[in-house]
């Protein structure tokens, strides 16, 4: 696993154009959703659909630059990558659209195994939807929000909270692997999500989730300190920029892992796991 981690810093620290494309996308679906988001439901759902092509542009293009970087780099130039964007968006659009698809499926089916886990083994926590919005209004309230609990449902919530962070982690887990096998393997999505599970769960399943705890407990981490930080102004941006290489990082990390352990090895693609 150093040996994907190294690699991957090489990559990302060579290929830092690849930040470019994911802060513009940041700023610019951020201004998108604080400007567009407004009306009545017609214009609500137009603004949506945009936003999933959005999405899906931003995607096809920054995984298809990704492919490159870890399997054919530019050796001259590496800031010539970003003249690959283009392409990528031709090719893998409708690819795109279907991996923002079956995430949509997988996430209400996960919800809905989760609800009914959750009301059978925890039980309601006895608290009402508005209540539980009007604790987030500020910390005041939320504080008052807390002492107002019982030891129960207290138990109940943390109890749930676990529950909801583990099916998150599950659904991230069965989705590592999806646009790399796009990308990498078949352009199909729906076709693509089952050979990603495929390699998910193949004999390098334990070097599979040894990669999800890496980057799941170094995201945790980096989301403690950026918590930490953010009051200062000046930590503030400069954490905001760690997030941005943090993230292009783990893009490539899982990439790179996934060319190197189910794309290089073996004869045909899909073939050999």
């Amino acid at each position: 696993m150093l040996n994907y981690l190294k690699r991957s810093f090489g990559l990302t620290n060579k290929y830092i154009i690849l930040a470019t494309p994911l802060i513009l996308f940041s700023l610019l679906s951020s201004l998108y959703i604080l400007f567009s988001f407004r009306g009545d439901l017609i214009n609500m759902l137009t603004a949506l659909v945009l936003f999933i092509f959005m999405l899906a542009a931003f995607l096809s293009g920054w995984a298809y630059m990704l492919r490159i970087a870890v399997s054919a780099p530019v050796k001259d130039e590496p800031n010539a990558l970003i003249k690959e964007f283009p392409s990528g968006v031709g090719e893998y659009f409708l690819p795109a659209l279907g991996f923002l698809f079956n995430v949509f499926v997988l996430s209400i089916l996960i919800l809905f195994v989760t609800y009914f886990a959750g009301m059978k083994f925890i039980g309601n926590i006895g608290i009402s939807s508005a209540t539980l919005t009007e604790a987030f209004e500020s910390t005041t309230a939320l504080k008052a929000f807390l002492m107002s609990l019982s030891k129960e449902q207290i138990l109940r919530l943390n109890l749930w909270n676990l529950l909801i962070l583990a099916a998150t982690g599950i659904e991230y887990f069965l989705l590592m692997f999806h646009l790399p096998a796009i990308v990498f393997k078949c352009a199909n999505p729906f076709k693509a999500f089952f050979i990603s599970l495929k390699n998910l769960f193949s004999k390098a399943f334990l070097k599979n989730v040894l990669l999800y705890l890496i980057i799941f407990f170094s995201y945790a981490f980096l989301s403690i300190l950026t918590t930490v930080f953010s009051l200062n102004i000046v930590t503030h941006f400069i954490f905001t920029l760690i997030n941005f290489y943090y993230l292009v990082f783990i893009a490539v990390l899982i990439f790179e892992f996934y060319y190197a352990n189910f794309v290089q090895i073996g004869g045909k693609f899909d073939e050999r796991v």
